[in-house]
């Protein structure tokens, strides 16, 4: 019946008696949309993986800091072999 309506046909079950059918509109409603959907799901992916992208840097950039590490007073070191 919707491809109906949309080809611009009128059945007789939607127009009143004594109504021209020149003078019947019918309102369809569009057809559903998936772009709004698919755009939160590429932006919260892409979001995603940014955080863990920083993260990782943030990770790289403060690794040397921890390099040192200071238990009950005696520090060790951390060093690789050459």
């Amino acid at each position: 019946m919707t491809e109906q309506l949309r080809a611009g046909h009128r059945p007789a079950e939607l127009i009143p008696p004594g109504v021209h059918p020149v003078n019947v509109t019918v309102i369809v409603p569009a057809p559903r949309s998936y772009a709004g959907p698919i755009l939160l799901i590429a932006t919260g992916s892409a979001g995603a993986c940014a955080l863990i992208l920083a993260l990782t840097q943030l990770a790289i950039v403060l690794a040397p800091l921890f390099a040192g590490v200071s238990v009950g007073g005696l520090t060790i070191a951390l060093r690789r072999k050459s």
